[in-house]
This record gives C-alpha cells, structure tokens and sequence, in this order.
C-alpha cells in the first residue's frame, strides 16, 4: 500500500512561508524535479536548458503574480533548489509540450483526470462536494504532498500538489475550491502563457467568488486546460479554456461532471478537439461518474464519489485507471483520488486507489 500524503503546514509572508513550504516538502521537491528531469531528458533535453527556458517565464510571473512569485522563491531556498528548478515544475506542460517544441502527451505519457462537483440540494447532508481523479505519472504518487497555508494576507488554503507546485486541487477557507482536468486543441503552444499551477493558486487566494472566477477569466495560457471553480454556497462553473478562448459550463439538477474533451456547444462548434486521438476514452468516463451521482441525487455522500471515481468499466482506460505502460514506456495511473467536503473544508486523498489503499482525511482546521 502506498503511504499516506505527507501534510506540510506553512505560514506568514509569502517567502517565510514559501521557505516552511520548502523545508517541510524538500525530499518530495526533489523527486519532483527528479521525474521532470528524465521527462525533459526523453525529449533530448538537459536540465540547464530547462532552467534557462523556465527563466523566461519569470518575468511574466512576477509581474502578474507578484505574491506568488515571492513564495516561489522561498520554496526554492527552503528546499535548497535553484529558483528557476521551482519555476520548471510549474510549467511543466509548457515546457514539455511547448519549450522544446514538443508534441502533445500521447499515448506514451497519457494526461486525464475525471472531476465532478454535486450541489448541496443534491447530497445527504447539505453540504457541497467536489472531486477528482489526477490520471498522470504513476511515479508521482512518491511525490505528491497535502499543503495547509495560512498566508499573512488572504484567505487560508489547504491544496494538494505534487511537491513544489503551486496549485492542483484545493479549497480555501472563503468556501471556494477548484480542480482541473487536462484538454488540447490544435491552438496549444503556439503562444506565451502563465503556468496554469500559478492560476490555480491566484483562484484561491480570492475571497469573493467572482473575483475566483475572473482569476480565469483574465488568465494568459499556452495551452488548454478545464478549471472547475466552485463555491461552497452552491454555486460551481466549468471553464474549457483554450489559449484564445474560455467556454463555460454550469450544473445540471445539480451536478457537473468533465473529463478530458471540450463539451460545450460553442467549443465544438469552434475547436479542434485534439485531446480525443489520445484519450477517447473520455467519452465515456464522464457519463459514467455522472450516471452515478444521479441514482444517489439527494443521497450523495463522500461514499458515492469514492464508489463513482473508482468505477473499472473499460480497464486499463477508466475512471480508476490501473497502472499501464505506454509505448515510450513511461507508467500512467489514476495517481490519486481527492474528494473535497467544500463546507466542511475537508479532504479525503486515496493514493494510487488502483490497488490497494485507504483514504487519509486532511482538514484545513
């Protein structure tokens, strides 16, 4: 069984909590940096230029994103990593698929992730729910943490990330959560963009829900992404996000669900959707999750997403994907399973829930 999530507690301003961040998460700093340096690697690419490459990107960070920017540089120095290794981490995709004039994931470095939100009215205690399966490297289970932030200015935060990152599925204390799920098209990489962990981030650090939902809105991006962004009051919109253009989406009878392919009719009508060649799978793990919820609406319970979310139709490609190895020999999973109770402000993470496991409950309390 995979050990639990590590919990990594920080404070203050954004470098002395950035250097607490560090410190308490630098062995998984490390791995992080470590699997992103045989990703770059694969591409016959060495570090240095990875570190020269995410320099560009600082710039443009400290000039949107100040604040974040700075905790950047505390995690850095508590980890004992150069800046610009914090930097590369973030902007993986971008440097992945974009820097080095790379290709998309495929079939040989699978992207997924399956979320879903149901409303109060739709759940047994009243209370809103939001979750998410992360599909990515199988490896980076031994590199994902849980982070409890309490920033000297803003609301309190509790994510969790692969080590290093800024942002990946969290809730803040202000009733506001998000997740996000990979999407391409054929705009990806062609333009300058803000790596999507820092948008994230800037979503949770707003204590008004509209002010989340423009930290999307207003964002620069290279390349797609779906963002669900959430309010414990009942209230939840789907971004598919292309490079050029946002589409959104709403809850219907009180439940969302996405998985890696544009479902809009406006993003249909108008994108190339690029995410299906690899993931056609996608098709049909949304619907699932979703046919799920609606035979529990007004029953739904963290038990029910823990049951949808681990749903095998379909095996290896699934909802719960086992782990599998592609063509370029890199092992793609179902890394994790968080569940987030957005009025409780709790968590319950699964790692690898492929195989055998137990979920850990994290509070931001």
């Amino acid at each position: 069984m995979t050990p639990d999530f590590p919990l990594i507690e920080a404070s203050g301003p954004p470098r002395q909590m950035g250097r607490q961040y560090g410190r308490g998460a630098a062995e998984r700093i490390h791995r992080s940096i470590a699997i992103y340096q045989r990703g770059f690697a694969d591409k016959g690419v060495d570090w240095p230029l990875a570190r020269e490459i995410a320099a560009r990107f600082v710039p443009r960070i400290e000039g949107a994103y100040p604040r974040i920017a700075e905790e950047m540089r505390g995690i850095a120095e508590g980890a004992e990593v150069p800046f610009e290794d914090i930097v590369a981490i973030n902007a993986r995709t971008e440097l992945l698929y974009g820097g080095f004039g790379g290709l998309p994931p495929g079939d040989d470095d699978p992207d997924g992730c399956t979320g879903a939100v149901a409303l109060p009215d739709t759940t047994a205690d009243g209370h809103f729910l939001q979750a998410q399966n992360w599909d990515w490297r199988d490896e980076c289970a031994e590199s994902a943490v849980v982070v409890s932030l309490a920033p000297d200015d803003g609301p309190r935060m509790l994510l969790f990330v692969e080590a290093g990152l800024m942002a990946r599925i969290g809730l803040n204390d202000a009733g506001i959560a998000i997740t996000g799920n990979y999407l391409e098209c054929e705009l990806d990489g062609q333009r300058s963009g803000v790596p999507v962990p820092i948008v994230r981030r800037q979503v949770l650090t707003e204590r008004v829900y509209g002010r989340a939902l423009q930290a999307v809105l207003g964002s620069e991006r290279a390349f797609s992404i779906n963002l669900i962004v959430s309010h414990r009051d009942g209230e939840a919109v789907d971004f598919e996000c292309t490079p050029d253009e946002i589409f959104w989406l709403l809850p219907e009878q009180g439940l969302l669900t996405h998985a890696n392919h544009f479902v809009s009719q406006a993003a249909r009508a108008k994108v190339r959707d690029r995410g299906l060649l690899t993931n056609a799978d996608s098709l049909y793990r949304d619907v699932r999750v979703r046919r799920h919820l609606e035979r529990e609406r007004g029953r739904i319970s963290v038990d029910t997403f823990k049951a949808a979310l681990g749903d095998r139709f379909g095996a290896p490609r699934a909802v719960c994907r086992s782990a599998t190895a592609g063509p370029g020999g890199k092992v793609s999973s179902t890394v994790a399973t968080v569940i987030m109770d957005v009025t409780a402000q709790k968590m319950w993470i699964a790692p690898r829930p492929y195989g055998p496991h137990r979920y850990t409950e994290y509070r931001l309390d």
